[in-house]
């Protein structure tokens, strides 16, 4: 059981330090993202039907929300240290969505279309005049990726596993 303890916390401190790591870099692991777009072109589809601002939104609300509902599971759940290595992909999500939002008007990201005039943000809030907002918003979804990472560490300080061991008279 300690064994698991250690292995749980040694975890969890990796996933925060990959996660800075990411937030302050913005330097996006490849293989999380490559799941995180699969989410977010998926989101186009699903929100095809609801009108064209929803379906421009629709691939950052899901690549954010797929990763969220996980996360409530299992909190819900009650199991900690799943819901601590859910707010690092979650994480993940938001940053992705951090720096696609900032890069609305600069539109220099690599997109799968090649075509710049499907960039998402600047489609988004140039039609709703935000463009001048665009780092703004970004930065906001920045803070929403550390404030996920925090959770990390709140989330394993939950885990049973770790309070038992944390409770223990030495």
């Amino acid at each position: 059981m300690k064994m698991l303890t250690i292995l749980k916390l040694i975890t969890s401190s990796l996933l925060v330090l990959s996660a800075l790591q990411q937030i302050f870099t913005k330097d996006t692991w490849a293989f999380i993202q490559n799941v995180n777009l699969i989410f977010h072109e998926a989101g186009h589809v699903i929100f095809i039907f609801f009108g064209e601002t929803l379906y421009i939104l629709g691939g950052s609300i899901l690549e954010i929300t797929i990763p969220l509902i996980v996360t409530v599971h299992f909190v819900w759940t009650k199991q900690f240290f799943s819901a601590a290595v859910t707010c690092w992909w979650l994480a993940t999500a938001l940053l992705s969505v951090s720096i696609y939002a900032s890069d609305a008007r600069e539109r220099v990201l690599p997109l799968i279309t090649n075509d710049i005039s499907t960039h998402d943000w600047f489609n988004l809030l140039n039609n709703h005049n935000l463009l001048k907002y665009d780092d703004v918003i970004g930065f906001i979804f920045w803070g929403l990726a550390l404030g996920s990472t925090f959770m990390i560490i709140f989330f394993v300080s939950k885990d049973k596993d770790v309070l038992r061991i944390s409770s223990r008279d030495t």
